[in-house]
């Protein structure tokens, strides 16, 4: 059983509720009067999670802090986050489902209703408001046929109203799905710098949708951080995902027992190698360990060019910068 508290208002106790109460995001974007799926209409698509789910769980200390990544492993699956799906996440989490309910409608990147193929967010905050954000949304309901929170007919747009979108330069703005989208640039979504929806460019991006419907089916498979990190809901991270971060602070100095070369590394470092500039080539001279402060060259002599690599698992770093002996 589920109680939800909004404002001072508590839903009144009962062994059999399960309804979670609607928040002001949804009386805003999706609309709430939708068929919940029960989880045993749901199970069998979340089942195929388990395995990254388990590779994601082994990243957090506490597996509450995994509950965002759960959440849209859920939504990756299903297309939209039920309640079902929320109380199942939290059990994952090892937390409350009220809890996991209030971090699900807390961000609006989780969608509590199934939407059209492009989901079209709109920006309402200040920027965008003062902007004509009002007069764009109205054109795009009035030109799709459908209100605030609705999906066409056809299935291919749902437009919503959203928060502060974090490109005010260009507002009014808005989202098509994952994409920042004012215009249509060279064949593909753009957001030209300062450049604002209007009606004429609005025009062109619904085109572009459709057009793109008539030729893909199915939208592709992509990672919704952008390629940033090389994986996707939970999956182990690609072994080159970043560089390992280089040494810093490298100084080299000649005396009597030959070059003595001092650093500063990043405690993720696990190896480093220090090198030694030989007429064209680099030639790895030693290698210290990472709790080692410097390192002496005994053949070193005045003149002599030192460089050190760092290496942090399987992630090389950037060479450091060169210095002179």
């Amino acid at each position: 059983m589920i109680e939800f508290v909004s404002n001072t208002n508590f839903a009144p106790s009962c062994p059999k509720a399960e309804k979670i109460g609607e928040p002001l995001h949804l009386q805003l974007g999706h609309k709430s009067d939708i068929n919940q799926p029960s989880f045993e209409e749901i199970s069998a698509k979340l089942s195929g999670t388990k395995a990254r789910i388990e590779e994601l769980l082994k990243q957090y200390p506490a597996k509450q802090g995994a509950l965002l990544e759960v959440l849209w492993i859920a939504q990756s699956e299903l297309g939209w986050v039920p309640q079902a799906a929320v109380k199942w996440a939290a059990q994952i989490c090892e937390c409350s489902p009220a809890h996991a309910w209030g971090v699900a409608t807390f961000y609006t990147m989780y969608k509590h209703a199934p939407t059209g193929r492009f989901l079209l967010q709109f920006c309402q905050n200040i920027c965008c408001h003062t902007a004509g954000a009002e007069s764009i949304i109205s054109i795009a309901e009035k030109k799709l046929g459908i209100k605030v929170g609705e999906t066409t007919k056809d299935n291919l747009f749902t437009i919503v109203r959203v928060e502060c979108l974090g490109a005010c330069g260009n507002g009014p703005v808005m989202l098509v799905n994952d994409d920042f989208a004012t215009d249509i640039a060279d064949g593909e979504l753009a957001m030209p710098l300062n450049v604002g929806l209007n009606e004429e460019r609005l025009d062109k991006i619904i085109a572009w949708c459709k057009a793109r419907a008539e030729k893909m089916p199915q939208e592709p498979k992509r990672d919704p951080l952008g390629g940033i990190t090389g994986a996707v809901h939970g999956e182990p991270q690609a072994v080159n995902f970043a560089p390992a971060p280089p040494a810093l602070g490298v100084k080299a100095t000649a005396g009597e027992n030959g070059v003595s070369i001092i650093w500063k590394i990043a405690p993720e470092v696990t190896a480093l190698a220090v090198e030694r500039k030989n007429g064209g080539n680099w030639q790895s001279i030693g290698n210290p360990g990472v709790k080692d402060k410097e390192f002496v060259d005994a053949s070193g002599k005045p003149g002599c060019e030192y460089r050190i690599i760092a290496t942090s698992g399987e992630r090389v770093a950037k060479p450091s910068a060169t210095v002179l002996s």
